[in-house]
């Protein structure tokens, strides 16, 4: 007998797939004497006590927005026959809808958490003849009004069930090919012998089921276990994962939450599926579940020893990278690894950031001194306007480290043309479309026959289903014209990829290379959004810098106990709120009301711990008069201004990590001030309605201003980006530019070692302040700005066209710097129209140029010597009122009358975000001297980053880095009895010693390398 027609046949295995489906459930039951109570959040995962437990209609709804409910039943499943399982089953009416904001359950069975419940997990497999007594916490979730709930018991055929499977997914795949080809028909010819052997005269009939089973084996035998596995030897492993975003468009106390559901959730379905192995990063989750529900981490722990369940990822939680300052990169991956360590054993290899905003160039070093092998991401496939050349590559940092990269190239062939032609996901599922797609989208196919997909639904969607296991069981015999696929973790697949990597590298001596940042071509904005809160990292950086400096001053000195567990939760907290939704500014509004009370906590704990340090040293001052101490939390020595009771004095020579004790006086203020000019030994600057429209460097004799420009002119945009509003800059912004609508007369302001003008702008609803201050001995003019800033849609930006040639500019990272084009001679240099900076950004002539500083604010522009600075934004999307309200920050010029690298430019940047600490003295005696450094260097291309306690004795850490590109012999002399230096990596494991004679060390500092030395 002849086939149908294609078409024909396509609609008949359409019916029976149908058909099937239809009979896959035997019966269904609802769930009758329902009671119900309304409970906030909760922490011990029990209904509130003293509830009033209302009996649930059929009509009940539930109102949504961040509501929760309680649910209790009790039921007894019923007997069954061999080929049938019973499910508890739920349904909210939301099914197929967006996971992340819609209800959510976490369901306990006879006292234990069983499993989550969402719209893609509706389904408990439960025992059968078997007494149940259920609770269901509920979570309404934050879209819409209404929802209802709706549990049934329902009993399935697990032979139907198979077949529907067996059937359905090569038919998937059949239909990713042409009719004609070979692969489509070699699966559907085998397909259609298949269903002819179902007897379908009567559904409900023994012959039915009985030949069901006939037609599963006919494919098992002739079809999975015959034509399959006969293609080319791809792989496509399978990496089970949810990815948690720890905050956006739900607030942390969700989190803990959405962890527990999804991790129970992935328990239950191991017990399902042996087959089945989950990797999930982020050790603040963890630690969730830990707190919340220890019965299911307990559990999680079980499946961590079998190698089924793997903890991965190396961080604290997937930070941005962009914002995130240097030490604070290096404790997510302290932290990070610690727990993992401690909790499971396991020493992470594998940093994991699948979204987060672009990649510093100084990653590549931080993650090889902290013991991390693997870099993997998928984001980088969102530019919108270059497709990187590699998905598996060596990357280069900026100090010459590589470490193996691998891109996740997870894409759908089947909906390629509705996606961007790059985009590819780490929230898979499993299809034939997908596994098809993974590989194709995989560049350098030469050098790896394996790619992945990290398969379920993220974001409290409870990560992978049954249908995605089942799916993934067929697809796992090789389909025709399908790669293989296999369950696998992360790290068995990457140490694979990587070993063929380095073998093909080896015989074709080509090792696909990229060297600098991995800049993301997208989310550009998310540099400047939630400006407040940028500015509570920033302090909390520079806080517990000192704080850690002063704390360990005073133990070795004074022998005053090290608040090392304060300091290590307060890094907690700096780090969760370094995630890669709240410090870009993308969450909603109730995650940065939460944020603020965090910062608010931490900053005030620091501020005790250090003046508990300094109480400590300063009792201990062998001081012959009365002064002021002044503590200097730098490295080199400062000279420069601070502030004793609001009045501004000029210190000098304070030694670095040291104090001096200083005499408090009156000084006179040497900067000229004039309604439109200020003027000190360096600089003159003029001023035409709060513009600069001169600025004379006497040093250089020269004009910075270009000819017919202003410098600091504030420049208000309309700022609507085509999507992600929080996230995105458009660089269609350009297109308009509006000044301030009114600038109100100058005010002199005068302040002993300073002195400025005040300006006071206004624009639309808001009003701008700001001080631009000269001052007595200092090369550094600040323009200290407050705003009071109402818009929506608007971006502000202060613009510096200096009369400079200039066709790059170089940028601060992480522990050292990179260069960008200022031109847009490719697609890759106009891509990048808005870049990130931490501390300053300078354009430089060979010997002369212009630094400018920054104490919050990290997006810039740069057009030749044209420069932006990026200080306020306004989104409403999803925080509506987003930036609005005050801010206080300070930005910087820096005029250097050399090259940068002779410059200053360095440690002005770290004088700007930490001043001294002063504290008033009296005539006393002590042991301490006057005078005193804890630790120097003798290199001005060095920074001493970090001086802290040792994480597990009561030696000394000093992290240092080079910062200028030099290669050289530095020597450290230390103010205390040094008898030992070790040699560690950033995860303070002792690698080495060094000699120590005399208090000092001497060692070699590579171009922008890090070190970091133990002192015992």
């Amino acid at each position: 007998m002849e086939h149908f027609s294609d078409a024909l046949l396509v609609k008949k295995i359409n019916k029976i797939i149908s058909v099937l489906e239809e009979k896959l459930v035997v019966s269904s039951q609802k769930i009758k004497n329902v009671t119900y109570t309304e409970s906030g959040y909760t922490k011990d995962n029990l209904p509130p006590e003293g509830a009033e437990w209302k009996q649930m209609e059929d009509n009940t709804e539930f109102v949504c927005h961040d509501r929760h409910y309680w649910f209790h039943f009790s039921l007894k499943t019923p007997e069954l026959s061999p080929e049938e399982a019973v499910y508890l089953s739920f349904q909210t009416g939301r099914e197929g809808q967006w996971d992340a904001v819609n209800p959510q359950m976490l369901l306990f069975l006879n006292g234990e958490i069983v499993q989550g419940l969402d719209t893609n997990h509706t389904e408990v497999k439960v025992a059968p003849n078997t007494d149940y007594e259920a609770y269901g916490y509920f979570y309404a979730g934050l879209s819409g009004d209404t929802v209802r709930f709706i549990p049934r018991i329902i009993v399935k055929n697990t032979a139907v069930e198979a077949l529907y499977y067996d059937i359905k997914v090569p038919f998937e795949a059949a239909k990713l090919y042409d009719v004609d080809s070979l692969t489509n028909i070699t699966i559907m010819r085998a397909l259609d012998n298949a269903v002819r052997k179902l007897d379908m005269r009567d559904l409900a009939a023994p012959a039915f089921y009985q030949s069901v089973q006939a037609a599963s084996a006919y494919l098992a035998d002739s079809f999975y276990n015959g034509v399959c596995g006969k293609d080319d030897g791809v792989t496509i492993s399978c990496i089970g994962h949810t990815h948690i975003d720890v905050a956006w468009q739900w607030r942390l106390a969700q989190t803990v939450e959405k962890a527990q559901r999804s991790f129970a959730t992935v328990l239950k379905l191991m017990e399902e599926y042996p087959e089945y192995k989950f990797m999930s990063s982020q050790p603040q989750l963890y630690q969730y579940v830990k707190e919340h529900a220890p019965a299911v981490y307990e559990k999680m722990k079980q499946r961590i020893a079998e190698g089924r369940f793997e903890p991965e990822g190396g961080m604290w939680l997937e930070a941005d990278c962009n914002i995130t300052g240097g030490e604070s990169l290096v404790r997510q991956l302290l932290l990070g690894k610690r727990f993992m360590k401690e909790e499971f054993g396991v020493d992470s290899k594998i940093v994991w950031l699948p979204d987060v905003f672009g990649y510093s160039a100084a990653l590549p070093q931080i993650m090889k001194k902290s013991g991390i092998e693997t870099f993997v991401t998928s984001k980088i496939s969102w530019n919108d306007t270059n497709r990187m050349p590699y998905d598996a590559f060596m990357w280069e940092g900026i100090d010459g480290t590589e470490i193996f990269t691998y891109f996740i190239t997870a894409q759908n062939t089947e909906h390629a043309n509705s996606q961007p032609e790059n985009y590819s996901t780490y929230v898979g599922t499993i299809t034939p479309s997908m596994v098809l797609g993974t590989w194709k989208r995989f560049e350098h196919k030469g050098y790896s026959s394996e790619a992945c997909i990290t398969y379920g639904y993220g974001d409290g969607g409870g990560g992978p289903t049954r249908e995605m296991l089942e799916y993934q069981r067929r697809l796992s015999f090789g389909l025709p014209g399908i790669p293989k696929t296999k369950t696998d973790t992360a790290g068995a697949f990457l140490d694979r990829v990587k070993k063929s990597f380095d073998q093909n590298a080896e015989e074709t001596g080509r090792t696909p290379r990229w060297c600098g940042e991995l800049y993301l071509e997208f989310h550009r904005g998310t540099y400047t959004t939630m400006a407040a809160n940028k500015n509570y990292n920033r302090r909390s950086e520079f806080l517990y810098r000192q704080t850690e400096a002063l704390a360990a001053t005073a133990m070795k000195l004074t022998g005053a106990s090290y608040p090392g567990k304060e300091i290590y939760n307060a890094w907690e907290i700096i780090c969760l709120n370094q995630f890669h939704d709240i410090i870009p500014g993308s969450s909603i509004r109730e995650v940065y009301e939460d944020s603020k009370q965090q910062y608010e906590t931490i900053l005030s704990t620091a501020k005790t711990l250090s003046s508990t340090a300094m109480d400590a040293l300063c009792a201990n001052i062998n001081s012959t008069k009365s002064g002021v101490l002044v503590y200097n939390p730098h490295s080199f020595a400062f000279s420069g201004t601070v502030d004793l009771g609001g009045r501004q004095q000029t210190v000098y020579n304070i030694p670095p990590f040291g104090w001096k004790v200083v005499a408090a006086k009156e000084e006179p203020c040497t900067v000229s001030v004039t309604e439109n000019s200020i003027s000190n030994q360096y600089y003159t600057i003029t001023f035409e309605n709060g513009d600069i429209i001169s600025f004379v460097d006497k040093r250089a004799g020269r004009e910075l201003v270009k000819a017919g420009c202003k410098l600091n002119r504030f420049n208000f945009h309309e700022d609507f980006p085509f999507c992600y509003d929080a996230w995105e800059i458009s660089k269609y912004y350009e297109d308009k530019t509006y000044g301030a609508d009114e600038v109100l007369s100058p005010e002199i302001i005068c302040e002993g070692a300073r002195a400025g003008l005040k300006f006071t702008k206004r624009f639309g609803k808001s009003t701008i302040c700001q001080t631009i201050f000269l001052y007595n001995e200092e090369e550094r003019i600040d323009f200290v700005t407050s705003a009071d800033w109402n818009e929506e849609h608007m971006m502000l930006k202060a613009e510096f066209p200096f009369d400079l040639h200039a066709n790059e500019a170089t940028y601060e990272i992480q522990y050292g710097s990179v260069k960008r084009p200022t031109h847009t001679n490719t697609s890759w240099d106009d891509a990048r129209f808005e870049v990130c900076a931490q501390k300053w950004m300078d354009v430089s002539e060979e010997n002369y140029g212009v630094s400018i500083l920054n104490d919050c604010k990290y997006g810039y522009g740069a057009n030749g010597s044209d420069i932006t600075i990026t200080l306020l934004r306004s989104p409403t999307e999803p925080n509506p009122v987003a930036d609005k309200g005050h801010h206080e920050f300070t930005y910087s010029l820096l005029p250097h009358n050399c090259s940068l690298s002779e410059s200053h430019t360095v440690q002005e940047s770290y004088k700007l975000n930490a001043k001294p600490v002063c504290r008033e003295i009296t005539a006393q005696s002590g042991s301490l001297p006057e005078e005193f450094s804890l630790v120097s260097v003798n290199s001005e291309n060095v920074i001493i980053e970090t001086v802290k306690k040792a994480e597990d004795d009561d030696g000394i850490i000093i992290r240092l880095y080079e910062h200028g590109n030099r290669r050289e012999t530095v020597c450290l002399t230390f103010g205390f009895p040094a008898a030992e230096a070790f040699v560690c990596d950033l995860m303070e494991t002792e690698q080495g010693t060094l000699a120590v004679a005399d208090n000092t060390v001497s060692f070699e500092v590579k171009p922008f390398e890090i070190v970091t030395l133990k002192i015992k």
